[in-house]
């Protein structure tokens, strides 16, 4: 800029508007739509936002290992669709079971912010056993107590209500109604943890009714990095105590990467 331009902006324009045009509004002044920090996320993807990502499970004697391939989209700021896909990676058999898990926010922003929900529906098939997967329905909820700490129930893949649309290996279909519970804690601006259970299971159809403590003792800790603002690396170790913690112990690692407007 030339002096005579320095000049003439500092003579005819207001204070304000000099500062505008000094220091013009870009990307990073506006608000985050998909925050660093997960317990202050939308719990559906915004509106054309891709996740991209996979995971690598596996027993403990690493016995049986599993790949888990899943994309994501926002179709709008409150509908998101994800499709999963998970098959056997020690025997490299690439088959393997692929679900449609759909979101729609029925509640969000209720008691000052705090409270979001999230109607979740989830479809799938098994390629190897050539059956339907189990139909999933319910409700994804958080109630962030403080910045800090939320309290989860219902997250993709363990909504509450289940029912099972073929055979399993006793030759019956399972419907029941869980209650999974869930306590999330954002213990840096990039690094987040959860500690999650199910308190009950009640059979509804040829299934078991099962209580925490008693019949069961689930627990799954999952913690996530962001590495950086369009890149998550998690982990997570899970077992049922009472079922045998050693027996039931299980291992995740992956990784999402997100493209679109953060």
């Amino acid at each position: 800029m030339s002096r005579f331009h320095s000049h003439l902006l500092r003579c005819c324009c207001p204070p304000l508007l000099l500062l505008a045009l000094a220091h013009p509004a870009d990307a990073d002044d506006a608000p985050e739509r998909y925050s660093r920090s997960v317990i202050a996320r939308p719990l559906t993807l915004p509106a054309n936002l891709i996740s991209v990502g996979a995971d690598a499970a596996g027993n403990h004697d690493l016995s049986t290992i599993s790949g888990a391939p899943i994309v994501g989209f926002g179709i709008t700021d409150k509908i998101e669709v994800q499709v999963p896909y998970a098959f056997a990676l020690h025997d490299l058999e690439g088959r393997g079971s692929v679900a449609v898990d759909a979101g729609y926010a029925v509640v969000r922003g209720a008691l000052d912010g705090k409270l979001e929900m999230i109607e979740r529906v989830r479809l799938g098939y098994d390629t190897l056993g050539r059956a339907a997967t189990p139909l999933q329905l319910g409700l994804h909820a958080q109630y962030n107590v403080t910045p800090w700490l939320a309290i989860i129930s219902g997250t993709p893949g363990s909504e509450q209500l289940r029912v099972s649309l073929a055979n399993d290996a006793n030759m019956m279909k399972p419907v029941d109604i869980g209650l999974p519970l869930g306590v999330g804690v954002q213990a840096t601006d990039v690094l987040y943890a959860q500690l999650d259970t199910k308190l009950l299971q009640i059979g509804l159809s040829e299934s078991e009714t099962m209580l925490v403590g008693r019949d069961m003792l689930p627990l799954t800790l999952t913690v996530v990095w962001n590495a950086l603002s369009a890149l998550d690396v998690q982990g997570a170790i899970a077992t049922d105590v009472v079922a045998g913690a050693g027996d039931t112990l299980a291992f995740l690692i992956g990784a999402r990467y997100y493209a679109g407007d953060l």
